[in-house]
């Protein structure tokens, strides 16, 4: 979810359904490295491997195949220091329309992998079906119809367990740590609950702004847009469109001349303000704007309505078919629900208090659903918003300095 607010801008000023170019992964570097200090708005013109080569750190390209077919990418950033005591590695999940970029595109000394890879930490950057560099399958093709039908379960039930155990195995450990912004809380607790038994591969698991329980969503956008949903839906069954929004750098382009960073008043910084929560302050002009260079990076239709479904009846279930077809698929009219009692690894929230889109009472009544929290941590910043986790200029002073500290005590390899 953290990227929506793109979606919904992009969809009323593009409509296409048209995949972006294809990412080739042997470009080299177009750029020197520069001052580590800040970033360049050019950077939303880079690949993300491109991003860790220019702020000098190593990194790899991973490639897994999951139980169902999909190829995904990963990225593995190598640490800057190396610790005194080996640490495990750290896994990070982005959020919906989101990709690996989330975590670095704000640089070094700013982005949470940078920082986590200077502690001595291994990253791995997920890049989930369907988004930007993870396009592929073993036998769809990704024009099809069937190559769509997902929600953010079956990234839960399938996407991360192969990912957590090629890491595993890679790193020689038997437990990672887990960080998931937004809808990559969301897969993680779908996992957790279907899976059960990767529950023990997981040391400490962090969720920035949890989108599990949605039931207070304050963004008037997002309201409208929630309202208006079965429309919606019939409108993109009806025009045959099972893909939303995936990269195309024209995106970038566009926004350029929308969202000019000499104006801070611009049209990109209100429409994230009325759909994340407004804090003006603490948003970067140039930042955003790179920021648009990578988001938004694909999702499926269904993802987006699987939101919507746990938004309307407040339940943190399966997707929803209708009656005939729920019996069919899980041979009950209802949906099952997810059961959070058999997540039973521990537990770490960060929420914002001006998130307007994941409310921090929903915030607060998930946290006494879960059966080993550690605690909840409300950002001392009372503007922090919801895309503040991955963009605001304090998001390392308010969360990211707080959340690598908690690693550090749970470090048992």
């Amino acid at each position: 979810m953290a990227a929506i607010c793109w979606w919904i801008f992009f969809f009323c000023c593009i409509i296409s359904a048209n995949s972006g170019p294809a990412w080739d992964e042997d470009l080299d570097t177009v750029r020197k490295e520069n001052d580590i200090q800040s970033i360049d708005v050019e950077d939303g013109e880079m690949t993300v491997p491109q991003l860790i080569h220019k702020y000098g750190y190593r990194m790899e390209n991973h490639v897994v195949i999951t139980e169902d077919g999909y190829i995904l990418t990963m990225f593995r950033i190598f640490q800057k220091h190396s610790s005194e005591k080996p640490k495990l590695p750290v896994l990070i999940v982005h959020g919906l329309f989101g990709s690996s970029a989330d975590f670095v595109i704000s640089g070094p000394n700013n982005s949470l992998a940078y920082l986590l890879a200077d502690d001595g930490y291994e990253v791995w950057l997920a890049n989930v079906r369907g988004t930007r560099y993870s396009r592929n399958h073993t036998s769809i093709m990704v024009e099809t119809k069937e190559y769509w039908d997902f929600s953010w379960h079956e990234i839960g039930y399938y996407d991360l367990p192969t990912m957590i155990d090629y890491i595993l195995d890679k790193s020689k450990v038997s437990k990672l740590y887990y960080i998931g912004h937004s809808q990559g809380t969301t897969t993680y607790f779908a996992m957790s609950c279907s899976r059960p038994n990767y529950n023990d591969k997981i040391a400490l698991m962090i969720a920035l702004s949890p989108a599990v329980v949605l039931k207070r969503v304050r963004s008037p956008i997002l309201r409208v847009m929630l309202n208006l949903a079965d429309k919606i839906e019939e409108l993109l069954n009806a025009l045959n469109i099972v893909e939303l929004l995936p990269y195309n750098e024209n995106t970038y382009r566009i926004a350029k001349h929308l969202c000019p960073v000499e104006e801070p008043n611009n049209l990109c910084n209100h429409l994230i303000g009325q759909i994340t929560g407004p804090h003006p302050e603490m948003y970067d002009q140039k930042l955003g704007l790179a920021y648009m260079g990578h988001s938004p990076s694909g999702a499926s239709t269904k993802q987006l309505s699987h939101f919507t479904q746990v938004a309307r009846s407040g339940l943190f279930r399966q997707y929803d078919y209708g009656k005939r077809g729920n019996l069919q698929t899980y041979s009950d009219w209802k949906p099952p629900t997810y059961n959070l009692n058999a997540s039973i690894a521990p537990v770490v929230i960060f929420y914002g208090l001006n998130d307007w889109m994941v409310h921090p009472k929903d915030v607060q009544q998930f946290a006494t659903m879960l059966p080993r929290l550690v605690s909840a941590n409300v950002v001392a910043d009372k503007k922090f918003n919801h895309l503040d986790f991955i963009l605001a200029k304090n998001a390392r002073s308010q969360v990211y300095d707080k959340l690598i500290p908690l690693l550090n005590q749970n470090n048992n390899v």
